[in-house]
């Protein structure tokens, strides 16, 4: 088999800000030459075969052999009293082509354990490297060589990866043209298939910790950590205040974005293990009034968020419980948001939500297991806790489930980035003496899953610094779409609410539901329509919502749908308005631009 093909003059992954676009087609094409000219030469042994599946369909088409099936004929009695002489026209059969596609199948996945095996190699090839360097005194005019190897392992990682995505995506395109004309149609079932084929089960997160370690380690920013490393701003402080900037990213930026960051920052990790990324969960606690919820939704000052996390598999010896307080920091006087937490063992938890554990047995708790944070600060912050599980009657609501692979210096957060990928959230039921679910989810219909991966831009900057040009270079590589105050919370709790939430957050307006909605998984897709003056723009999700401009001395629709102005109003009502909006994030964009409201069944547009 060939070599990883040599990107110098080719058409392999770029370096510097280009390894952050994402390739497209320039022009609408056809896929048959969009195929063409986007596979490599060295690898066209391992595309699957595109044009000659298609001219075996055409063959099918012309002799009619793709109507060859029919309801009558699939349920039709059979007889072991005849023979099987019928007229038939001669060429490939439906049996054929699928026989076909299974060869093809099987062919890419050979070759795709081909690469990664020799991808393998390439990358033990440069930790040998790494190693001679290290035992030669760390010479720093080796260190470019070094370099050199760990970008031709990235670029490699990348055409592997685009190498997938092409034949998946020319077995999609296949399939779909075959159901178009076929009275048998099996693309579905074949995609299933094939998103649990060899193909498609390839995880190089372990690659991509390789290269992050080998890299931290040439730039003098080596990251120990792990299960058994405390960093006081990540697994087990009391408190740090910070200002976060939050970003959705689809799926097939993924890579890049992980790629471009471990050349700034090395992968921080909170367990132990190869992969590059640890599990994460959240159990995120409320009532039923939905108070935290609303608290959280509108960003009052000082609202809060009450969570218990945990790292890696359940059950957990030892959880995180968490307090985010929101601030709104209008004149950088570091009045941010700020996250307070402190650990305690599994089976204290219970007793400690009951009132049964006092505030002072966890400060002798946190004594005896050591703990580095401000032992009199936990002490404090577990009883503010306690105070409002038991005042307002809190329980386990909402579960957060996802992976993350965390960017940052050992020991320093002055810049930390997370990219949190295959974020699920879930119903959180349990018995009333528990803190978190025991066993599997019951149905479907107590989880979603979210399309996009999550980034996290973390800032603990001096008052007057400006972030590294590394950070805005990645901002502006539209790569990213910026989320203000996107939160796992408030999304899951208004999805798995549907029938009692009242009021949603943003991104469930019309305008951005499809940037979601459409790709997440869900047993009901919601119908989105443009907002409009008609009443019956809404968004069709069990139940109907309305969207009031809000702002006086503005159009806006009554029940007839006729545009109205209700009159002049004060400027400084106008202004009083704006500013809320901002505040809360409920409606970010210019005047007029609607807010999400529940309206009970049958109300029209206000």
């Amino acid at each position: 088999m060939s070599a990883w093909p040599n990107p110098i003059g080719g058409r392999g992954v770029p370096d510097g800000p280009a390894l952050l676009a994402t390739p497209r087609p320039g022009h609408m094409v056809k896929f048959g030459k969009r195929i063409e000219s986007e596979k490599l030469l060295e690898w066209s042994e391992g595309y699957m075969d595109y044009k000659g599946l298609k001219k075996i369909l055409n063959q099918m088409i012309a002799t009619g052999r793709v109507k060859e099936f029919s309801e009558f004929q699939l349920y039709a009695a059979i007889s072991v009293a005849t023979s099987d002489h019928a007229l038939k026209p001669s060429g490939p059969t439906e049996a054929d082509f699928m026989s076909l596609v299974d060869a093809e199948i099987e062919r890419v996945n050979k070759f795709s354990l081909r690469l990664h095996a020799q991808l393998d190699d390439q990358v033990a090839a440069v930790r040998e490297g790494h190693e001679s360097w290290i035992k030669g005194g760390q010479q720093p005019g080796e260190v470019e060589a070094i370099r050199r190897s760990i970008d031709g392992c990235e670029r490699a990682v990348h055409q592997f990866e685009d190498f997938l995505n092409l034949n998946y995506l020319a077995f999609s395109k296949i399939l779909k043209k075959h159901d178009k004309c076929s009275s048998c149609p099996f693309r579905m079932p074949y995609l299933m298939r094939i998103q649990s084929e060899t193909m498609s089960q390839h995880k190089m997160t372990d690659i991509i910790k390789a290269l992050s370690e080998i890299n931290a380690s040439i730039s003098g920013a080596a990251s120990v950590a792990g299960a058994g490393v405390f960093d006081a701003n990540q697994k087990g402080g009391a408190s740090f205040i910070r200002k976060t900037s939050k970003y959705w990213v689809e799926t097939r930026n993924v890579l890049r974005v992980k790629m471009f960051l471990l050349k700034h920052l090395p992968v921080y990790k909170f367990t132990d293990g190869s992969s590059d990324a640890d599990l994460v969960t959240s159990i995120y606690f409320d009532n039923d009034a939905y108070y935290l919820y609303d608290g959280r939704l509108k960003k009052h000052d000082g609202a809060i968020a009450f969570r218990i996390r945990w790292y890696g598999e359940e059950p957990p010896r030892t959880a995180f419980l968490e307090r985010k307080t929101h601030h709104e920091d209008w004149y950088g006087d570091g009045e941010a948001s700020a996250k307070e937490r402190f650990p305690l063992p599994d089976a204290k938890i219970v007793p400690f939500l009951e009132g049964r554990l006092s505030p002072e047995q966890v400060g002798e708790i946190l004594t005896a297991r050591n703990f580095k944070g401000d032992v009199g600060e936990a002490v404090q912050l577990a009883r503010e806790i306690q105070a409002v599980v038991l005042q307002r009657r809190l329980r386990p609501s909402v579960r957060t489930h996802y992976m993350r692979t965390a960017f940052q210096k050992t020991g320093d957060a002055t810049v930390r980035c997370s990219l949190d990928t295959e974020l699920c959230m879930a119903l959180e039921r349990c018995a009333s003496d528990r803190w978190r679910r025991e066993g599997s989810l019951q149905s479907l219909h107590e989880v979603t899953q979210f399309p996009h991966a999550v980034l996290e831009i973390k800032l603990q900057l001096a008052q007057g610094t400006t972030p590294p040009e590394w950070v805005t270079e990645l901002l502006e590589s539209g790569t990213l779409r910026e989320m203000p105050k996107f939160s796992k919370f408030v999304h899951g709790t208004a999805f798995l609410n549907s029938t009692v939430i009242k009021e949603l957050p943003y991104w469930y307006a019309p305008e951005m539901m499809p940037l979601w909605a459409n790709a997440t998984l869900m047993l009901s897709p919601p119908k989105v329509k443009p907002p409009g003056p008609s009443p019956k723009s809404v968004i069709d999700r069990r139940a109907p919502l309305k969207f009031s401009t809000g702002l006086h001395g503005h159009p806006s629709s009554d029940s007839d749908g006729d545009a109205h102005l209700d009159g002049p109003t004060p400027w400084h009502a106008v202004l009083a308005e704006v500013l809320e909006r901002i505040a809360t994030c409920r409606w970010f964009a210019a005047p007029g631009t609607p807010r999400v409201e529940r309206t009970p069944a049958g109300a029209g547009v206000m």
